[in-house]
């Protein structure tokens, strides 16, 4: 079957927007499956998230996926997203459904596959055909930190129909730390739903 896009999720980067071994993994994971199906698009994602430097990591990777020979033309960014429940909500807003993509297949480390899975088949619906596969990792001990994100999640999301754009948003801005402005600045989009 062949997506739409490819949307490989970020993970961090340093000061000097040197990707750690996770975004490098994911993002040269992502370059693969592109080259077997190029009528794709590559989407990045990630924000400015360090205080000591002005560049994104969805800008970092988009460069870094062209030195790995995917167009320029071929990329997209999406800026907004600063965690899972970002990419997904935002990569489905700003991007596919702007464009009518119903097929897409997210990138991000082994170890976050099953939750990646099911924030992304929560916010995007029963309209959309999501595969998910994961890059090797480096990092140990994720399991605990995976089962703590998303009994999070699920808590934070609970009481909502799977693909509410508008509920999900809302709540969103009223409960997760880092759209609601109680860690980060809330983030203002006019729904495309």
């Amino acid at each position: 079957m062949g997506y739409d896009c490819i949307i490989v999720l970020a993970n961090e980067m340093d000061a000097y927007g040197n990707l750690n071994h996770d975004s490098l993994s994911r993002l040269n994971q992502s370059v693969k499956s592109y080259f077997l199906n190029p009528s794709s698009y590559l989407i990045t994602c990630g924000w400015n998230y360090r205080k000591d430097t002005s560049l994104c990591i969805g800008n970092v990777m988009r460069d870094y996926a062209i030195k790995l020979g995917i167009p320029s033309d071929k990329i997209i960014t999406e800026l907004n997203s600063r965690d899972t429940v970002g990419d997904a909500f935002f990569t489905k807003q700003n991007v596919l459904i702007t464009r009518g993509w119903k097929n897409l297949l997210v990138v991000t480390s082994d170890y976050h596959v099953k939750r990646t899975s099911i924030v992304f088949k929560f916010i995007y619906g029963s309209g959309y055909t999501i595969g998910v596969i994961g890059s090797d990792s480096q990092k140990d001990n994720n399991i605990f930190s995976e089962m703590k994100s998303l009994k999070s999640f699920k808590k934070t999301f609970r009481d909502l129909n799977s693909g509410d754009d508008c509920k999900i948003y809302e709540r969103m801005l009223e409960k997760h730390p880092f759209y609601n402005g109680d860690v980060y600045p809330r983030i203002h989009i006019t729904l495309k739903n």
